[in-house]
This record gives structure tokens, sequence and C-alpha cells, in this order.
């Protein structure tokens, strides 16, 4: 963990230097495995105009899996967009980051009894954003490889927050 730290507080040494871009988005997510519907929302910061990090939390609320079970899932990430842009409006990106899954199963028919599990993982994935002028419309594909493995299809938008020019 403390490599983790210090990666991370290296990249924002190396981020105020350059151009800044804070983003928020919001977004619908199908996790693919059980069909679930959940929302997605993430707080990015760009580097510059390729790069881009940041947490993001999906959340599934029980929903049934099958005639006698329920399946919740909070899926917290912190991942990382290299944007390769191929016009000035659209751009293309992998994605990839860590991962750690809560997941709930309980009964339908009785509600207080659950089972959990939680996890670490690697994120990997890709997706695209077509830039809006005031915001940005994105689709991608993420997985998660670890011992809760599962993938999910997140549509939504981002907004800018901040955008400061490159200082000279």
């Amino acid at each position: 963990m403390k490599i983790h730290t210090t990666l991370f507080l290296l990249l924002i040494t190396i981020s105020m230097s350059g151009q800044e871009r804070w983003m928020l988005g919001f977004a619908p997510s199908l996790e693919l495995e059980e069909e679930l519907i959940g929302i997605n929302g993430r707080f990015y910061y760009g580097l510059n105009e390729q790069i881009c990090f940041g947490p993001e939390v999906t959340y599934f609320p029980y929903q049934s899996i099958d005639s006698d079970n329920e399946l919740a899932i909070l899926d917290l990430n912190v991942n990382v967009h290299y944007i390769f842009e191929v016009s000035e409006k659209l751009g293309f990106y992998p994605l990839t980051g860590i991962n750690y899954t809560i997941e709930k199963e309980r009964l339908i028919e009785q509600n207080d009894q659950n089972e959990e599990e939680n996890e670490f993982g690697l994120n990997y994935g890709f997706g695209a954003h077509y830039n809006l002028k005031k915001f940005f419309a994105f689709a991608e594909f993420k997985g998660v490889s670890g011992k809760l493995n599962d993938e999910f299809i997140t549509i939504g938008v981002i907004f800018p927050l901040v955008k400061h020019k490159e200082k000279k």
C-alpha cells in the first residue's frame, strides 16, 4: 500500500505543473453476468489532454438474480485513462486501475441474513468519449480481474469543472 500512496502523491505533484482539468461524471451501468442495473459516479483529474485518473464508485442495489436470491454490488475503483484523440470531438482510451468490490447476496424471504464477499482486483477495459462542448458523452467496457471477476458497460456524461491554461 505504501507504493500505491507514493505513486499517487508523485502523480499529483507532477500534475501541478501542467494543464489541470477536474471532471465529474454520472452514468447508468450494466453488470453483465447477472444483468444488474446500477449508477456510476466518477471524479477525474486530467494531467494533460491525454492522461486522466481518479476514483469511481458504482452501486448496484439489491436485485433478484434467481427466484430465491438478491445481489447488491458496491464497486470502488481508481482508474487511469490514456486518451487517443481521433478528431477534435472523438477520443478512444484503454483503461486500467485497481478495484475493491463488495458483493452482498441474500435470500429474498429473509432480508436480514446475507453473505458478503470483499475482494481487491485489477481493472481493464476501453472506452470512447465524444466532446459536446460543455460536456463529454462516454461509453466504456470495464472488466475486473481477481477473485470476484466481473464485467460492466457504462454509458454517461462527464462535465469539466475547472480548467486552467498551461503555465508559460
